[in-house]
């Protein structure tokens, strides 16, 4: 109960009225304890710790912690072997700290931290010696430890409640992976009827691995002629922990799933909004551009499966809503893929590094589609009778539009 009455005391009504709803989900936990009740609490609690943090997000410690936890995550995925087994990609930091938002960041986090002249001119190097001493700086105010001990206790938190929403479903029967996912989707979109099934939901991943074929969309189709693989990887990196807890309903929620997909995607939580530089550490990290027509693949499933439904009509504009933002997720997800290919052969040189990861940060953050890919596009889409990625999209899924 002091978790709740502190939060009553404050003035953020959001944040009591999250604690609140912890409280009694802690409460039916105790006097009701079911992998529901255990779900409900996990899911109240993410809530509140998720929203509290984002009230300190201003704080200058957490401003700090922020910007110098970034910086020191990629400094030291520049330093790895992959992509800097090359000598010639000794100058990579340099050439990445001229991009205009590196170097934007780079003045922030020299401002937070208080840097002299000098220190703020070695930034640009990305020593991993200097952005580890930023980090501990960072971390020993109260405010860094805090963030940093959210960010794991929100991890776990995520993990618990993809367990718990996992167990639910063994419960009764023993689903494999596509009947897992179709019952995620049915969660996630409940307004929207009849609910996927397994019959259903596997007989679109055939027929969209037979329409992507003629099309000559041969990584996409090959995603698709696996569903049970599909389906799996779809629940792990693109569901929320409980998609039935989770919902959306208004603009707000589309925008927490668009992002928590990608945050997902890119090794961090779900219920997160990754910055460029966290996209680029991640990029880094691995050594490569990600698998972008797997997401392509499951935004492509996803759309199809609301296109034979039905709902009230009170949902209509809930329904548009809902295709609308589906459609933008294929199209940025289609258009990281147009970026991979065109980037992958030039990723052998420092430049082209740089001009990916330019690409790429622009396009996370609404830049769709990339101004610099219209020729690759076009020719794309010509040799493949299409006009337009819309177009590509109505094919598939075999729709004429948003609302049929």
């Amino acid at each position: 109960m002091e978790l709740n009455d502190i939060f009553a005391a404050g003035r953020n009504r959001t944040l009591a009225h999250f604690a609140s709803e912890l409280y009694g989900a802690a409460l039916d936990l105790v006097e009701s304890p079911s992998p529901k009740s255990m779900g409900a609490m996990l899911s109240h609690f993410l809530n509140l710790l998720v929203n509290y943090r984002e009230t300190l997000r201003q704080e200058p410690g957490c401003i700090f912690w922020r910007l110098a936890t970034q910086y020191a995550d990629v400094a030291g995925n520049l330093s790895q072997p992959a992509p800097a087994e090359n000598q010639s990609f000794e100058h990579l930091p340099r050439m990445l700290a001229s991009l205009s938002w590196v170097t934007d960041f780079l003045v922030r986090l020299a401002q937070a931290a208080d840097l002299s002249p000098g220190q703020r001119d070695q930034l640009a190097e990305f020593s991993p010696k200097a952005a580890r001493r930023l980090a501990e700086r960072a971390e020993r105010l109260p405010e860094g430890a805090f963030l940093n001990l959210s960010l794991r206790l929100q991890r776990a938190l995520e993990n618990r409640l993809r367990q718990v929403w996992l167990l639910q479903q063994f419960r009764d029967s023993d689903p494999g992976a596509i009947e897992l996912y179709a019952t995620a989707h049915s969660g996630l979109f409940p307004a929207f009827q009849p609910a996927a099934d397994k019959a259903r939901t596997e007989a679109e991943m055939h027929r969209l691995h037979a329409a992507a074929q003629p099309l000559d969309l041969a990584d996409v189709a090959e995603c698709l002629a696996n569903p049970e693989w599909l389906a799996q990887y779809c629940l792990l990196h693109f569901m929320p922990p409980d998609p039935g807890a989770f919902p959306p309903r208004f603009m707000i929620h589309y925008d927490r799933l668009l992002h928590g997909r990608v945050a997902r995607w890119y090794t961090y939580p779900f219920f997160y909004v990754l910055s460029p530089m966290e996209i680029t550490a991640t990029v880094l990290r691995l050594g490569r551009p990600l698998f972008y027509e797997r997401a392509v693949a499951h935004a492509l499933l996803e759309y199809s499966l609301l296109q034979s439904v039905a709902f009230d009509s009170g949902r209509l504009g809930h329904y548009l809503d809902t295709v609308r933002v589906l459609d933008f997720q294929f199209q940025m997800f289609f258009e990281g893929y147009l970026l991979r290919l065109v980037s992958y052969p030039k990723l052998k040189e420092p430049r082209g590094w740089c001009e990916y990861l330019d690409s790429l940060q622009r396009l996370h953050h609404g830049e769709v589609p990339l101004p610099e890919l219209h020729p690759f596009r076009r020719e794309f889409l010509r040799a493949r009778g299409l006009a337009a990625a819309d177009e590509l999209l109505c094919r598939l899924s075999g729709s004429q539009g948003a609302l049929q």
